[in-house]
């Protein structure tokens, strides 16, 4: 081997070595948290939280517990959904680090991790905060994707906001960024047993009755339904009266941020054999349902269980009869015993009849248009035609 090769090899050596002393001292100051917490405390400190905020470019969603109640703040105060505002508090106290990723803020924009007051930034900042406003947690979220090899978490992009260090992160964090996804929209829901009847007052004085006669019968008939005629669907039947047992909201407002006026909507009453009568109002406008709720406990409603036949047989009577009398007896003793458990006390629905109010009480509640439809048919609308 020549001098001149030695030489150019003894080069290559110093520039590898150089390299390699380069890259790793660059390896040893990145920080590395591999699997480790970003929040270690917030387990341990998460029953402290109060407030938690969910801010996007220009918008706010800010979520206040009090009294052991989650509110709306932008929604009038109006209850959040606990099981929507549970997955988040404890999805940022599990998150963990993956690993570290550029400082450099040119590139932050790549990641959806550019600053919320910037224009075109699609990060979301989440904050945590304590009663006293001391902040526990914050971050900025940016671009998601499913986690390789475990679907069910998901890799993204985090950063402190004051700090310009972006991670790539693993963990659960299910973010609604408007503040309407966070309420609580189940407004009430009354088991089909418990219905006896609902009442549909149209614009005019159009009405629509169904009913059952008795807790254990599974479907609804049609009040008055005009001789020689059937109704087209059971299922559609049964439909009125199970969409307005099952009320979810669209959206809320308070009653007073405008008036209500019934003239262009329906009334829908509905009324179970335990003596709860709920009241259902609405209105069209701008292109939307809105409604005012309201309940009562009427004793009149009360159904009244049938007097059981005796168990005395005359002397005629055989073995035979006696064995399927007794069998009968039992029977109808276990259906007595079902429709109890169901229909609740009158004690039982005068707390759901205050329940109830408290949370209907000053809201205008906007419901969903197909349930709507589906509780306000017309006599001639569940009529099968010739």
């Amino acid at each position: 081997m020549n001098s001149k090769t030695l030489m150019m090899l003894a080069g290559i050596t110093l520039v590898v070595m150089a390299g390699a002393a380069f890259f790793g001292q660059e390896r040893q100051d990145k920080p590395v948290h591999g699997n480790k917490l970003v929040f270690p405390d917030l387990m341990n400190r998460i029953n402290e939280i109060h407030e938690m905020t969910i801010e996007t470019k220009g918008v706010t969603v800010t979520l206040i517990q009090t009294n052991n109640t989650w509110n709306v703040k932008e929604k009038g105060s109006y209850a959040a959904d606990l099981a929507k505002i549970k997955p988040v508090l404890i999805g940022m106290a599990e998150l963990r680090f993956r690993e570290p990723k550029t400082k450099n803020p040119e590139l932050y924009e790549k990641l959806g991790l550019r600053d919320i007051k910037a224009e075109g930034s699609a990060a979301t900042l989440i904050t945590l905060k304590t009663k006293d406003s001391s902040e526990v947690a914050s971050l900025l979220l940016g671009n998601q994707r499913p986690a390789k090899g475990a679907p069910s978490v998901s890799e993204m992009y985090i950063r402190n906001p004051e700090d310009p260090q972006t991670w790539l992160v693993t963990g659960k964090l299910p973010i609604e960024k408007v503040s309407g996804e966070w309420l609580d929209k189940d407004l009430f829901t009354i088991v089909n047993k418990r219905v006896h009847q609902v009442r549909v007052t149209h614009p005019g004085g159009e009405k629509l009755v169904v009913y059952k006669d008795s807790p254990d019968a599974l479907d609804f008939q049609v009040r008055d339904l005009p001789k020689g005629s059937k109704v087209s669907s059971q299922f559609n039947v049964n439909n009125v009266a199970t969409s307005l047992a099952q009320l979810q909201l669209e959206d809320v407002t308070k009653s007073d941020d405008g008036e209500f006026s019934s003239k262009n909507g329906v009334q829908a009453v509905l009324e179970t054999f335990d003596g709860l009568r709920v009241t259902v109002e609405t209105m069209s406008k701008d292109e939307v349902v809105l409604s005012k709720i309201e309940a009562v406990f009427d004793p009149a409603l009360v159904y009244q269980k049938p007097k059981q036949e005796s168990s005395e047989k005359t002397e005629a009577v055989t073995e035979e009869s006696k064995d399927s009398s007794k069998a009968g007896s039992e029977k109808e003793s276990e259906e007595l015993a079902a429709i109890d458990s169901i229909l609740k006390t009158e004690e039982e629905v005068q707390k759901e009849v205050t329940t109830l109010n408290a949370a209907f009480k000053n809201w205008l509640f906007e419901l969903p248009k197909f349930r709507v439809e589906n509780f306000s048919k017309k006599k001639t609308d569940l009529i099968a035609k010739e």
